[in-house]
């Protein structure tokens, strides 16, 4: 099948994918399809510089997808160089020059990846400064091919190399773990401490709190029995005032007694005497002057008992009043104190809400970065799916319907090439031998087992 050949390399970084001719029309340039590949990170912002005979000519950068498209004079040297900032930088020299006689015929797109190692300073990279493959043209197959004897001068050091930066890289991803364990344990001691500070603070704070409610309970106590003394000093005060008003009243009635005794005995003596000496008529008149005075005397008592009443009366109410007052008080006092403890449960409350919050906020953000992930994760797919869809849908043209199975050596590898043509798949399996003794296995763009190699081949 001159017109439809194909063959696999596998130099790590470099992996052509297709160097198909065909004879049709003429053209005047070659056209190349290339992909940047960056391991353990994305193309996109990488670098991609085309030199013309040693010249820059062209610098592009590289999308997501890595893809670069350009088209190469005939009988020139190129140099395309990938690069990305923290990568190793390679090279592919692209050399077009052919005699005359072949410029007639016209050429495939050449396409091939490659795939960018991070650059660690304790590997040497020294090898990467030379080309990592050569495509040039061969008059013996009249077509663009891979310079082999190249290839297997340098293959080794460049397998060397990207070992040992793969190897360095695993140390890297190990550092980094180990660095985010230590991160992770900082931040638990972090939490730990903060939360026994936390801990710590409310101890404190409830601690002074109690503090201050028992220093209160402590002065309102002290207070009620300053209270309850100056009340017993005022009872106390009331009750020999009371004494001695009770004892003046006394000495006053007893008073009363006697003068009213002696008044009586005068009195008697005097109406005796009127009645001796014959002055009955004055007598009466006296009697009459005593009984008045002692009605006056009368109604002077017992407006003095009234008013001692009166008084007696106007006390209780006052000491009633008093102990209203200091009932109130003491509700008041028991009221703020309800007031503040509801006041420090409030806020409490209030701060666990809001933590509570800033956690659901922490979590919802959470679950919209791992959404936004896996619908970037998605379109990647989609694209990737989209491109082995068009790969496929190529060789539908290409192939008939049906089985085909190819054979072919190349560089030393045995390939075996089965292709499946249907109404509505193709399916394209690639079991690969290298020289080196290593067999691998392929359905469309996906590595597969051997075993599961061995029963799809089978079934077809």
């Amino acid at each position: 099948m001159n017109n439809n050949k194909f063959f696999y390399i596998s130099i790590i970084s470099l992996f052509i994918l297709s160097l198909v001719s065909f004879q049709t029309y003429s053209q005047n340039y070659i056209e190349i399809e290339g992909i940047l590949g960056v391991i353990n990170g994305s193309p996109k912002d990488g670098s991609i510089k085309l030199y013309e005979n040693g010249q820059l000519i062209e610098n592009y950068t590289s999308d997501r997808s890595g893809k670069i498209n350009v088209d190469l004079d005939l009988n020139k040297d190129y140099i395309l160089e990938f690069s990305k900032e923290g990568y190793v930088t390679k090279k592919i020299n692209i050399n077009t020059e052919m005699p005359d006689e072949y410029l007639d015929k016209r050429y495939a797109p050449i396409r091939f990846a490659v795939d960018l190692f991070q650059q660690y300073d304790e590997v040497n990279t020294v090898v990467f400064t030379q080309p990592v493959g050569i495509i040039k043209f061969y008059e013996n197959i009249g077509d663009f091919d891979y310079d082999v004897d190249y290839s297997r001068e340098v293959r080794t050091k460049i397998d060397k190399a990207e070992k040992e930066l793969q190897e360095a890289h695993k140390e890297h991803l190990e550092d980094i773990q180990e660095e985010k364990k230590a991160a992770e344990e900082a931040e638990r001691q972090r939490i730990i401490q903060e939360q026994k500070a936390a801990a710590e603070a409310k101890r404190k704070a409830e601690e002074e709190a109690k503090r201050k409610a028992a220093e209160e309970k402590a002065r309102q106590i002290q207070l009620e029995k300053e209270r309850a003394e100056q009340k017993r000093k005022e009872e106390e005060a009331k009750r020999e005032a009371e004494k001695i008003r009770q004892q003046q009243i006394a000495d006053s009635l007893k008073q009363a007694a006697k003068e009213k005794a002696q008044r009586e005995a005068e009195e008697e003596a005097r109406r005796k005497a009127a009645e001796r000496a014959g002055q009955k008529a004055e007598a009466d008149s006296i009697r009459k002057v005593q009984e008045e005075k002692a009605r006056l005397e009368a109604e002077r008592k017992a407006e003095l008992l009234a008013q001692e009443k009166a008084e007696a009366e106007s006390r209780t109410k006052e000491e009633e009043a008093r102990k209203e007052a200091e009932k109130i008080r003491q509700q008041q006092i028991a009221d703020s104190l309800k007031q503040m403890a509801e006041e420090r449960r409030k806020e409490e409350e209030a701060a666990k809400a809001q933590a509570e919050i800033e956690k659901q906020k922490r979590i919802k953000q959470d679950l919209e970065d791992r959404k936004a992930k896996a619908i970037a994760a998605e379109i990647n797919q989609q694209k990737y799916s989209q491109n082995v869809a068009d790969e496929l849908s190529k060789l539908k043209k290409e192939y008939p319907e049906g089985k085909t199975v190819e054979e072919i050596e190349k560089y030393g590898m045995q390939i075996t090439r089965t292709i499946i043509v249907g109404d509505n798949r193709i399916k394209v399996f690639l079991k690969v031998q290298h020289p080196w003794g290593e067999t691998f296995y392929f359905r469309n763009t996906q590595c597969i087992s051997k075993h599961l190699y061995d029963i799809e081949i089978k079934k077809l």
